[in-house]
């Protein structure tokens, strides 16, 4: 646990609001430059100073489609050139036409790529034939590179040279050249796969990283041949990847630890020391003190500053001042430095009566006119509100966000909400019983009327001014089987009028666990041969197995292709669910074989509705149930274990044992009954012992339903449960080997 020391003040001088805070080893404050529209990831750049200035100017596209350049003097933005609206501007590059300092400012906006001046002339323009949006780019001199959803594409003098179609999405790209500067090498970030070389169209280096790569930072201090770029990952975690000698490795640098995902990356000079910038999804930007002698040394923690909703890029620069600074763009489009709170004093202290005097005047100005405008669109909106002729209201369309994660080891999935205003409540209904849970700075109440119904309705409260809430939701099912998806609906509303909502519709995949993904080889892999598999055959195509396959799994499944095929791991119980499927086939191979019984029901429901005549068949070995039960025995141990200490520590909490009691030198307690009490303070435990002994029961279930020898199962099953109820699981290994064997006699 990192300990933090925050000093907080606030002042407000001619409209600029300066937070202090006092974080790790640096004295850092906030200063709110601008704002801007709503912006994507690493839509903010600064260029370079030129000549004797120091002074950069600050470069910003936003989903508005205006890309503009501003400089800062006195506190105050001052706009070099702005654009026209158009579509969403997803990507901004700088580039060099002349081999030194950028000066020209890249920015793709839909398919289209535009190069700008810094003055904003445009002298470069390109419509491609991409069916999505430019998330990533490179430029080299006449090379332009784009990474749009699965596909790079290198364009050379305007023209289309080659492309390269990924195996899954890819999030974020970095180009180096090689040695005789003959070639370009792209490093790849390619969603669920990792990492990968990319070189004259073929990919020649991968590696799979866990932990979910999804931003690149190449570091200034390293060669522009070699191969060494940071990465910020899912999980909170940050690394670094490295290619030597065809070889392709990764090193964790920093762990996650319950962190927010990273964003953005960036880098920022201070003290003459180099420190790595990261952007996370809960708000957080942290600084990173780096070792330019030696990449691979963990870095250090100098600083973190939590701006209150996702932020979207961070580089540092000299904007404001002539000492370097951190600049920010948050996901609302609010753009503002963490500067040294030595220089904010100083440029206090140097500002005369009459700037100051002149900044006030300004801005009250501007407050008025913003009151008149307000008042006049509000009078609008009433008078057209009572008018008797024949007209359609439509208020604008609420920008928000909303991602969904995968089912952790207690079976919670995570909503994360972000909107670009401040939020005042959540409305949310499911026709299933739902287990909610949300962020401590909101209220949760549920509809008391609808405890003994099938359904749910509750209400999320929020703080003043939150943009960002997270809910959790979890099926209160009674089976550890669920046959179907839960669609939940979550009407988000706003403060300020006129009251409108927006409807988010979250789906709850059937089989939630499987969130986890993994490379797999199957001609390598024997133990395959061994899995319970499903043969499905039909007149289906892939994008429909695709949709149906939605209802099962979370998160993202590969986009349709000829040929799919992709492995995920149960998050609770290590079990593996493998998927292949083509037009009119497809096969799933487990080792759960209650996951083939899910997915064997789900589609056959998905093809009646959809009239599509499907052929479905199993191959279950005999011993799959001993087999699953082997492979999770070790879970069902520690499962068993932490419900004891839950029991223990129930048991302990009605003694009422005060801290001199606990504390004394002849303590009252022994030291296991003392460990267990202080775990139970520090942490809450939670224990999914009969949660695992539903699953078993359930794989014997489903092994008699889909064996040809199915009865005599309820008495078996009674069995089963209470030999694991009583932690008897020699004897359960014998029941189930003696089930086994029975089975195979029969047959």
């Amino acid at each position: 646990m990192l300990k933090i020391l925050c000093q907080q003040s606030e002042k407000d001088v001619a409209g600029i609001i300066i937070v202090y805070y006092r974080v790790m080893d640096y004295d850092m404050c906030r200063i709110d430059y601008f704002i801007s529209g709503i912006t994507y990831p690493d839509t903010l750049k600064i260029l370079p100073s030129q000549g004797q200035k120091l002074e950069q100017k600050v470069v910003v596209g936003d989903k508005t489609g205006v890309l503009q350049c501003l400089t800062i003097r006195d506190e105050e933005p001052v706009i070099q050139f702005k654009t026209l609206p158009g579509k969403p501007i997803t990507a901004v590059q700088l580039t060099s036409t002349n081999g030194t300092q950028p000066d020209k400012i890249f920015a793709a906006s839909g398919n289209e790529v535009k190069g700008y001046t810094k003055k904003g002339k445009v002298f470069f323009s390109i419509e491609t034939a991409l069916s999505e949006p430019v998330t990533s780019m490179c430029v080299f001199g006449g090379d332009l590179i784009l990474c749009s959803g699965r596909t790079i594409t290198f364009y050379r003098d305007s023209k289309e040279h080659q492309s390269y179609v990924c195996k899954d999405r890819v999030l974020d790209m970095a180009a180096f050249i090689t040695p005789n500067n003959a070639k370009v090498r792209l490093l790849l970030l390619i969603a669920h796969k990792g990492a990968g070389i990319l070189e004259n169209g073929h990919l020649v280096a991968h590696i799979a990283i866990s932990s979910g790569p999804s931003r690149l930072a190449t570091p200034p201090v390293a060669q522009v041949a070699e191969i060494k770029c940071f990465y910020g990952a899912a999980d909170g975690s940050v690394g670094i990847i490295t290619y030597e000698e065809t070889t392709l490795s990764n090193n964790c640098l920093v762990e996650g630890r319950g962190l927010g995902s990273v964003v953005c990356l960036g880098w920022f000079y201070s003290n003459a020391n180099l420190h790595l910038a990261v952007g996370r999804n809960d708000g957080s930007v942290q600084l990173y003190l780096i070792d330019v002698e030696n990449l691979h040394l963990k870095p250090r923690l100098k600083f973190t500053y939590f701006s209150g909703e996702p932020v979207t890029s961070v580089v540092g620069g000299c904007v404001g001042t002539d000492e370097g600074e951190l600049l920010v763009a948050t996901f609302s489009g609010r753009i503002f430095a963490l500067r040294s709170k030595f220089l904010i004093a100083g440029s206090v202290t140097k500002a005369s009566h009459e700037n100051l005097a002149a900044r006030r005047s300004k801005l009250e100005i501007e407050i008025v006119r913003l009151e008149k405008q307000t008042a006049n669109e509000r009078e609008k909106y009433q008078r057209n509100s009572r008018s008797l002729q024949a007209g359609l209201s439509t208020p604008p369309l609420l920008d928000i966000e909303h991602k969904m994660s995968g089912a952790t080891r207690e079976g919670w999935q995570e909503v994360d909400i972000t909107l670009a205003v401040p939020l005042d409540m959540l409305f949310i209904y499911c026709s299933k019983k739902l287990k909610l849970l949300t962020d401590s700075a909101a209220v949760l109440s549920v509809c008391s009327s609808q405890d003994s119904a099938s359904d749910l309705l509750a209400t999320v409260r929020c703080q003043a001014g939150t943009r960002r809430i997270w809910l959790r939701l979890r099926v209160a099912s009674t089976n550890s089987t669920v046959l179907e998806s839960t669609r939940v609906l979550i009407y988000a509303l706003p403060t300020g009028a006129p009251r409108v909502a927006r409807l988010l519709s979250i789906k709850l995949p059937a089989l939630p666990y499987y969130s986890q993904h993994e490379e797999f080889d199957e001609n390598n892999d024997h133990s395959i041969k061994s899995w319970c598999q499903l043969h499905v055959t039909g007149g289906f195509s892939v994008a429909e197995m695709t949709f149906w396959l939605s209802d099962i799994l979370p998160g993202d499944l590969p986009r349709p292709a000829s040929n799919v095929a992709f492995l995920r791991v149960h998050s609770l119980l290590g079990t593996k669910l493998y998927c292949q499927y083509q037009r009119g086939s497809a096969v799933f191979k487990s080792n759960n074989i209650s996951t083939v019984s899910s997915v064997r029901s789900i589609i056959s429901n998905c093809s009646i509705d959809k009239r599509i005549r499907v052929e479905i068949s199993c191959d279950i070995p005999d011993d799959c149930c001993l087999k699953s039960f082997k492979l999770i025995e070790n879970i069902i141990s520690i499962a068993y274990e932490k419900k004891n200490q839950v029991t223990l520590a129930k048991a302990l909490d009605l003694l009422e044992l005060d801290t001199k009691a606990i504390n004394a030198e002849k303590p009252v307690l022994c030291k296991e009954y003392y460990t267990v009490l202080k775990n139970s303070e520090s942490e809450i435990l939670q224990s999914n012992f009969d949660e695992l002994i539903e699953i078993v029961v359930q794989w014997y279930l489903d092994w008699r339903s889909l064996s040809v020898n199915g009865n005599n199962t309820v008495d078996q099953s009674n069995k089963l449960c209470a030999l694991l109820k009583d932690y008897k699981l020699d004897d359960v290994t014998k029941v189930l080997s003696e089930l086994t064997e029975f089975n195979h006699t029969c047959e």
